[in-house]
């Protein structure tokens, strides 16, 4: 039994339809991925889970708890850290991861606010003031906060937004640390699609409040069939004659006596566009095979392309 099922959940703005009917659900201990351009419906969805917006329709079940009926109960078992969660400036770090444990009714507060600075490395920060903090330093302390009632589900909304690469993977790490231990449920959203592809196991590409697929990374990936194969040749070749296609992919002559094909079929393509170039006598220095990235899939369907 999934530990979230959504079932057809419509929302609409005006003239502007959010979300039209999406459906997925979300097995206990999964990472789950929703990505999409601005606009796709994320934050909506976000925002219904979190209770600060009604679905206009549907039907959501939490702990195989109605959502509508049985949101506290819920609650409390979940958390939320966003990129822009509002926190304190004038209370220092432990006071304000404090407050939400006293919320979420922790017991040893201050022990769990230790192991929890003490995992995103900012032990040293507790007793500052939120106002002080760089933007790298308030996200982790919003991951604390998140993590402070040990949730059994947890949205993660642009969780990463102000570090730097070093922090940031340590910051994964730490995620990917505590969901294995407690087994925590994720539902993650990013703009980072390295990101996403290392943390989420399957994932939700959504487009204009409609999801498109929901598959792996590599799956979704292959929305774009093609793959880029570019043939650098040795100093001296003259690559104009492998310029025929002979029925294979057309080259392009790119700098640096490279050959560039686009191969629409390339578990086929390759190897033969490989033999021909041995064949007729190329003296190959290099060769490159680009696939298609997740960020390729997440900036043709923002462009309508996909």
């Amino acid at each position: 039994m999934p530990l979230l099922a959504i079932h057809d959940l419509r929302k609409r703005y005006e003239k502007t339809d959010a979300l039209n009917g999406i459906s997925f659900s979300i097995e206990r201990g999964e990472v789950f991925g929703l990505l999409g351009p601005n606009g796709a419906g994320k934050s909506t969805t976000i925002n219904i889970l979190l209770g600060l917006i009604l679905a206009d329709s549907g039907a959501i079940r939490i702990f195989d708890l109605d959502f509508a009926a049985h949101q506290t109960a819920i609650r409390r078992r979940m958390n939320v850290a966003a990129a822009f969660t509002s926190l304190s400036g004038v209370l220092t770090v432990r006071e304000n991861l404090r407050v939400y444990g006293h919320i979420y009714g922790v017991a040893r507060i201050n022990a769990k606010i230790d192991e929890l600075l003490a995992r995103f490395e900012i032990t040293d920060l507790a007793n500052h003031k939120l106002q002080y903090l760089s933007s790298g330093q308030h996200t982790r302390v919003t991951l604390c906060k998140g993590l402070i009632n040990d949730p059994e589900f947890l949205l993660l909304d642009e969780c990463t937004v102000g570090l730097d690469p070093d922090i940031a993977e340590k910051t994964r790490r730490a995620l990917k640390e505590f969901q294995q231990e407690k087994h925590t449920t994720i539902l993650f959203t990013s703009h980072n699609m390295n990101e996403v592809e290392e943390l989420c196991g399957r994932i939700a590409f959504l487009s204009k409040g409609e999801i498109l697929r929901i598959d792996t990374a590599d799956h979704i990936k292959s929305l774009i069939p093609h793959h880029i194969l570019t043939v650098r040749m040795q100093s001296g070749s003259e690559v104009s004659t492998f310029l025929e296609p002979d029925g294979l992919p057309q080259a392009e002559l790119g700098p640096n006596l490279t050959l560039r094909y686009v191969l629409d079929a390339p578990e086929h393509q390759l190897d033969a566009v490989l033999r021909r170039l041995t064949h007729t006598g190329a003296r190959i220095a290099e060769v490159q095979i680009v696939k298609p990235t997740l960020e390729e899939v997440f900036i043709k369907v923002a462009r309508g392309e996909l």
